[in-house]
């Protein structure tokens, strides 16, 4: 009898597992659906990269990453409203800082000399607590239209438990064609 209640708590405990890791995926195939998302080798030209940003050797962006990106392109780009679809590239560094570091550096001023971005409608500052938005970690935001394109980049500086990398970032960059009806004043 021992062995047989022994074996059932293991079958459930297997089951349990295997039905998060199914639930995981199906979460991950629907997030990955609507975005065309890859990772990019290199800094983009009009973001400026502060000093002391290390290459992660991450491949995938993880699941909450990629909710958080999801929830930025229709934020930010108001994609849900379009029918074309957003593009997203992303990289990730490590930082040795903190996330204030990153607040201080990625200015509206800094954004606006190195590639005319500006801040979304209805913010007054580029960067943000997380916290104050259900976030962990803290967050920059900035967009702008530019060549016909739409742009838009979240930097997100997550701090990590690990004593020799603090913190990691995040730039996740989405572009989709601008909106051709001009917006009323």
């Amino acid at each position: 009898m021992k062995h047989t209640t022994k074996f059932a708590g293991f079958a459930i405990l297997v089951l349990a597992a295997l039905s998060c890791s199914y639930a995981r995926r199906a979460v991950e195939k629907k997030v990955e659906s609507g975005l065309n998302t890859h990772r990019v080798g290199s800094m983009w030209d009009d973001v400026p990269k502060m000093d002391g940003l290390d290459d992660s050797p991450t491949e995938d962006l993880p699941l909450s990453i990629n909710l958080v990106l999801h929830g930025f392109v229709n934020l930010v780009l108001h994609s849900d409203e379009k029918s074309q679809s957003a593009t997203t590239d992303w990289i990730l560094y490590k930082y040795a800082g903190s996330s204030t570091d990153i607040d201080n550096f990625y200015t509206l001023d800094k954004m606006k000399a190195a590639g005319n971005w500006s801040l979304p409608e209805g913010m007054t500052s580029p960067c943000f607590d997380g916290a104050e938005k259900g976030l962990y970690g803290d967050a920059c935001v900035f967009q702008k239209v530019e060549n016909g394109k739409q742009m838009g980049i979240i930097i997100l500086a997550l701090p990590t438990k690990e004593k020799d990398i603090p913190t990691f970032v995040y730039f996740l960059r989405a572009e989709t064609e601008a909106d051709p009806t001009p917006k009323k004043p």
